[in-house]
């Protein structure tokens, strides 16, 4: 026994530590807000092959490890009590293990399937076809591992047995305990089931196989095919459970078994009737009667095991624990995420209110301003205008028309005053009243309380926008190179659609991203061909900030800030 303790010990401790590290590490990078798998280092992809579980309820990226982390959580503890105990206390771990059985034969039929219909050897590296080959021996090492373990916990189990002067007495499973049953095993076999049916339907969906079979293609569209695959899945759960070891996941739990009428195990034609009388509608709720059908139909009973443990009503001190850890994982990332763009919208409009009150106090003839009318009388589109003289307090301006359906863009203003700037109408303000309507906070940038006649009498307009049409305004992308996971190289697009300009340097903020270039680089406007810059070191999972100084046209120096968050990228200036 001694060997045995050690192995199911050293199996129980290392399986859970590396699933609970390698699903913190998903849940840090799915809170952050990485969605790509490209963006987990080749080490941490190794341990994921030593990661039995894949349970869940969605195909959601953001759910992907909240299940199997309970679960090795639960597989922690369990071999820790199985360490204290000296071996007495297997609940837990059987439960795992028999969850990690099955779950492992599921995920093995699932890729032999899909290597066989679906996968294009030819198209596929040499290391695509080590990776495939190497999940399909870990697969198998799990099912002897999970196998051999169980094995060994129901060698040392016996049935819960009172002898009398009179009689010999097999303890009943209580009522409670076999309700309890059904909700975890049905809970189990919705995690282990409900991923692969999803992972089948996008696969199958786009496979060479089912666009040559229209009748199969029809039949796994219909509801009927849904009715197969969760009996199928039933006749598998079941049966490979209830011959193999006598009990279910669930059981695992309470200590039960099923035997039959003589204390035995049943041999394999009885547990496959007990299944087939699984499927008569309303059975679950059976056993609250004398005998559940699925019992008496097949002449099975479910019983006590001897306690080698605590008592099974202790585990319930579990379920207050995993509801708020399910409440925790399901809503609290929205609530996180909602918490972190509340931050940044608050300083992103920060950054655009001292952005604006720069420009406002310090007006010039490259400026447009952007506006919107706060009252809504008439129906004039109005624009914006562009500043065409400064004479001391006086301000003359064009008045440029266009209907804004969206937030304004610069590109647009600057193509409305190009076509409006010959025929624009010409009026006259003054500096200070300028000045003084300038938004103080955000509130007043969209809901503006200060405002101005700019153009008619009675419409009175705030301030929305502001565009310098002589410094360059860059609209930027970012394209990564798919084949590249060392240098973490990708493709930096600047597109620019104001004026000419010289990119003096590029600082990284918080990061080391190597800028392949040299500097200054001038920087034209052209809208067909951007300038690209290819760099290095970029972590599309991370948050990043650079610092760009521009130089424009005119010699006034203009600084940017460049912000990505993935593939996503946007560029503010800064005052």
């Amino acid at each position: 026994m001694e060997k045995n303790y050690r192995f199911i010990a050293i199996s129980s401790l290392a399986i859970s530590l590396i699933g609970i590290f390698c699903c913190s590490y998903m849940f840090y990078g799915t809170w952050k807000g990485s969605s790509e798998f490209n963006t987990i280092p080749d080490v941490i992809q190794f341990l994921f092959f030593f990661t039995p579980l894949n349970l869940n309820f969605t195909n959601n990226f953001d759910h992907l490890e909240i299940w199997n982390f309970v679960f090795y959580v639960l597989l922690f503890i369990g071999g820790l009590r199985f360490i204290k105990t000296k071996g007495r206390e297997t609940r837990l771990v059987g439960f795992v293990f028999s969850v990690i059985f099955l779950n492992s034969i599921i995920i093995l039929l699932q890729s032999l399937l899909y290597k066989i219909f679906i996968i294009k050897w030819g198209e596929l590296s040499s290391l695509q076809i080590f990776y495939s080959t190497f999940g399909t021996v870990t697969l198998v090492m799990f099912i002897f591992i999970s196998l051999r373990i169980l094995k060994i916990i129901k060698s040392e189990k016996e049935i819960d047995i009172l002898e009398t002067e009179n009689k010999i007495t097999v303890t009943d499973t209580p009522k409670w305990q076999r309700f309890f049953h059904w909700i975890v095993d049905v809970t189990v076999m919705s995690l282990i089931f409900i991923p692969i049916i999803i992972a089948l339907g996008y696969s199958l969906m786009k496979s060479d196989f089912l666009m040559k079979n229209e009748a199969l293609a029809m039949f796994l569209e219909s509801r009927w095919a849904l009715y197969f695959l969760v009996i199928f899945f039933i006749f598998i759960y079941y049966p490979l459970s209830e011959i193999l070891f006598g009990s279910t996941p669930a059981k695992f739990l309470t200590e039960s078994r099923v035997v039959n009428s003589k204390a035995e195990s049943p041999n394999s034609s009885t547990i496959f009737l007990r299944t087939l009388c699984r499927n008569i509608p309303f059975d679950a709720l059976s056993f609250f009667s004398k005998r559940g059908w699925h019992d008496s139909l097949s002449e099975t009973y479910v019983v006590k095991e001897k306690r080698t443990g605590f008592k099974t009503n202790r585990l319930l001190w579990i379920l207050p624990v995993l509801a708020i850890y399910l409440l925790v994982m399901y809503f609290g990332k929205r609530y996180y995420t909602e918490y972190k763009a509340n931050i940044e919208y608050n300083n992103m409009k920060s950054e655009k209110i001292d952005f604006l009150t720069s420009e406002i106090k310090n007006p010039n003839t490259n400026q447009f301003f952007v506006v919107n009318d706060v009252d809504y009388y008439g129906n004039i589109n109005n624009y914006g205008f562009k500043i065409e003289k400064i004479e001391g307090n006086k301000i003359t301006i064009k008045r440029i028309t266009g209907e804004s359906l969206s937030e304004s863009n610069f590109a647009q203003a600057k193509y409305l005053y190009e076509q409006q700037k010959d025929t624009a109408k010409t009026f006259v303000i003054r500096k200070n009243d300028l000045v003084n309507i300038f938004p103080t906070n955000k509130d007043e940038l969209y809901r503006p309380v200060k405002t101005l006649e700019f153009f008619e009498p009675g419409i009175r307009y705030g301030i929305e926008n502001v565009y310098n049409f002589s410094a360059p305004y860059f609209e930027v992308a970012i394209s990564r190179e798919n084949s590249d996971y060392g240098n973490n190289k990708a493709s930096v697009y600047f597109q620019n659609v104001g004026g000419s300009g010289t990119i003096l340097s590029i600082k990284n903020t918080n990061n080391d991203i190597k800028w392949n270039t040299s500097f200054p680089l001038e920087i034209t406007h052209d809208v067909q061909y951007p300038t690209v810059i290819p760099i290095e070191n970029f972590k599309s999972g991370e948050r990043n900030i650079s610092r760009i100084e521009v130089l424009d046209s005119l010699k006034q120096k203009h600084i940017y800030l460049l912000k990505t968050n993935g593939l996503q990228a946007e560029v503010t200036e800064q005052k």
